[in-house]
């Protein structure tokens, strides 16, 4: 859902910036906007995101240790 939202007003304001663009005398702060929102969208889907990930790591191996643990007390 956060990738649609993102999307659509990446679209819309390179729209907006390339009209914009072509309608002026100069171009280049039109030209310059659009290419700065894309670059913008395409690293925000780039980067990792480590907290999160980092989180559900941990939640894992304590997961694991719980069951590990549990196995063991029924073996003895």
């Amino acid at each position: 859902m956060k990738f649609l939202i993102k999307l659509i007003l990446v679209s819309f304001i390179g729209m907006v910036a390339m009209f914009g663009a072509l309608g002026s005398e100069n171009e280049w702060p039109g030209l310059i906007v659009a290419i700065t929102v894309w670059v913008w969208f395409i690293y925000s889907l780039s980067k990792p995101n480590e907290y999160n990930s980092d989180r559900k790591i941990r939640e894992l191996e304590r997961r694991n240790e719980e069951l590990m643990r549990k196995l063991e007390q029924r073996g003895h």
